[in-house]
């Protein structure tokens, strides 16, 4: 963590154990918002790749098809 986010993190923590429980609740929305929103920008981002698209799809065709490998074979390459 760099001091810039320790410093932010400090201050986020001294402003929000002043507020009252509505306000803190609107906090806590607004922060979910923003991780779902990053989260959205990254998948359409991913989306947006032309072949990336194609691999997704064609990945969904052979889920129906029930083709494809187990997850935990695949899991097992991932992890070396």
């Amino acid at each position: 963590m760099t001091a810039n986010s320790t410093t932010l993190q400090e201050r986020l923590h001294a402003v929000l154990a002043e507020l009252p429980p509505k306000k803190l609740e609107q906090v806590v929305d607004f922060a979910e918002y923003l991780k779902s929103r990053e989260e959205w920008d990254a998948t359409m981002e991913l989306l947006s790749d032309s072949e990336m698209r194609r691999d997704v799809e064609e990945g969904r065709d052979q889920a129906v098809r029930g083709k494809g490998r187990p997850w935990r074979e695949v899991r097992q390459h991932v992890r070396g």
